[in-house]
């Protein structure tokens, strides 16, 4: 029931397919403070659908009516558009909107229209000894939802200033006894609905334009966004690591971490080693290094060092000379000779075959590239920045990595944290991929629900922010028009991990010092090996997969720990 005694908008279907009557107006509201009452009830609501459905249910008692449908102008000022009716889904936006102007001329045939232009209600106690309005649309609309409309009472919505703004159309209007209300029982309502009418028309009008408010604020952050886009490419052109930074959602201790020694690094030379699991931003740092220190204006080039076989990778590397195998009709550049001047990253080094590992090596010391088929060596003047998810120092124990080259490339290790690892980003992580991929497909999405983004902070994320990001461009894509991003748009991985343990604690390096790293390194991914293989009951194949690691890497590692006993 409504505040102030109003009907609450339930009305069930009766034998006819009418809804069944409600009281008339003196039985529902006696006196002129109830009335007051239920106006200031409805004008309390914040939200323009449900403020128009108390509105219409109102009006509904207070005429006795059995159903209706309340309308707004749109912004166009051409059509009347429905924002409730009764009973529920009586009226479609698309199928029941009312053209005001259908053929250049004001439509007066409609009674529902000629209120809206005359500002006068319309009172037809039975449609069907009625003459001099057409009544086709109404029909229509009987048929397509099995309604049967026996009487209409079209009353305007008018602000102060005498502007239509809407206009309520009541149907089936019986008096409290249950009969059909006659002419004259309805025109003793007519007063008290008129002056009801006026404070709904305010109330529309104000729902309205919040609504109008909301979309223009929801423009101006979209055109905030772009500007801020705009900065951060122009940011690329030069500047430091923290102008820079203000395009990487980060707000998590561990990422200011990286962040704060990635300005450290940013403008120097040295070769630095990204260190972290798949997908947790490894090439955005290696990017932000770049475009932040004294190499921006040159090429930044990136070669997964996996993509490739051997031979295609050396040549693709270092190049060739005509010749120099079958197939080599010409001289090939390597990505050395492309990069000049700028940054070349090698993503999957631990990948790298061991032969090439020596020729990288040479290299690295001496900055000279020797093409494949050439006598002599070419020098270029080249950054090179490694990434690895991998353990690197595992696979030099193992003879699968030359030590001198691993000590040769991480001069300055950089360790990235994984998303379990920094819960605080989740929440702008989420935002501004749904901000991003509502603009990339055109689909207008307000935000995601409570009970969805609590499942995303309880996932772990073996793909950390590239998981996240496909995870939410597909929410986007799913979710339903205009509605917030549910529980429902998301994989069935996410729900059915939502149930998982707290994560271990992020890694918080208390030294720059590559050795101090690494010890933090090894005790972290000492304690989220234990927690993993609590987690799964001691079964090192969930354990492996819910760490995003090979069960092999993961069995290598337990040894290595000593946590052979969980």
């Amino acid at each position: 029931m409504l505040d102030g005694g109003g009907s609450g908008g339930s009305f069930p279907s009766g034998p006819t397919g009418c809804a069944r009557p409600t009281p008339a107006g003196r039985d529902c509201i006696d006196t002129a403070v109830d009335l007051f009452n239920l106006v200031a009830a409805i004008a309390s609501e914040s939200d323009r659908s449900r403020g128009a459905a108390k509105c219409l249910a109102a009006a509904c008692c207070i005429a006795g009516a059995g159903g209706g449908v309340l309308y707004a102008l749109d912004r166009t000022g051409t059509s009347l558009v429905p924002l409730a009716s009764q009973p529920d889904g009586l009226s479609n936006p698309v199928e029941e909107a009312l053209a005001l102007y259908p053929k250049g001329q004001p439509d007066m045939a409609d009674p529902r229209t000629w209120t809206a232009f005359t500002g006068k209600p319309v009172v037809l106690a039975d449609l069907a000894g009625v003459a001099g309005f057409a009544l086709g649309a109404i029909r229509q609309r009987d048929h397509r939802r099995r309604f049967r409309t026996v009487s209409v009472l079209a009353c305007p919505l008018r602000s102060s200033d005498g502007v239509t703004v809407g206009v309520l159309e009541l149907l089936n209007m019986h008096t409290p006894a249950g009969s059909p209300a006659d002419p004259a029982d309805l025109e003793t309502r007519l007063p008290l609905l008129q002056a009801f009418a006026y404070q709904a028309a305010m109330i529309v009008a104000n729902l309205t334009l919040r609504e109008r408010n909301r979309h223009l604020l929801a423009e101006l952050n979209g055109d905030n966004r772009q500007i801020e886009s705009a900065d951060r490419a122009l940011c690329q052109a030069r500047g430091s690591v923290a102008l820079c930074a203000n395009g990487l959602v980060a707000r998590s201790p561990a990422m200011q971490t990286v962040l704060d020694m990635a300005g450290k690094v940013a403008d120097r030379s040295v070769t630095v080693l990204m260190l972290g699991e798949t997908g947790t931003g490894k090439e955005v740092i290696a990017r932000l290094l770049h475009a932040s220190g004294a190499r921006c204006n040159g090429p930044f080039i990136a070669q997964n060092c996996a993509a490739l076989p051997p031979d295609l990778l050396e040549s693709e590397l270092f190049g060739h000379r005509k010749g120099a195998f079958t197939g080599a009709i010409a001289d090939k550049k390597g990505l050395f000779a492309a990069a000049e001047g700028g940054t070349l990253f090698l993503d999957e080094i631990g990948d790298l075959p061991l032969p090439l590992q020596s020729k990288l090596l040479r290299v690295l010391q001496d900055g000279e590239v020797r093409p494949l088929g050439a006598t002599e060596g070419q020098r270029h003047d080249v950054r090179v920045i490694a990434a690895t998810n991998v353990d690197l120092r595992g696979r030099v124990e193992a003879g699968r990595f030359r030590q001198d080259l691993f000590y040769r490339i991480s001069v300055f290790p950089i360790v990235m944290p994984p998303l379990r690892a920094r819960p605080e980003d989740i929440d702008v992580l989420v935002d501004d991929f749904i901000t991003q991929f509502a603009r990339q497909h055109g689909k207008p999405v307000p935000g995601i629900a409570p009970e969805a983004l609590a499942a995303l902070r309880r996932y772990r994320f073996p793909g950390n922010v590239r998981e996240l990001k496909n995870v939410m461009e597909r929410a986007v894509i799913l979710c339903r028009q205009g509605g917030p991003i549910g529980l429902e748009d998301l994989p069935s991985d996410v729900l059915l991990d939502s149930q998982a343990p707290e994560a271990p604690p992020a890694l918080e390096p208390t030294d720059n010092h590559p050795g101090v790293l690494r010890s933090d390194m090894k005790r972290y991914e000492a304690r989220a090996i234990e927690q993993a293989l609590r987690s799964s009951g001691g079964n090192r194949t969930r354990a492996a997969r819910s760490l995003g690691l090979a069960r092999r890497t993961l069995q290598e590692k337990i040894s290595r720990y000593g946590l052979g006993g969980q």
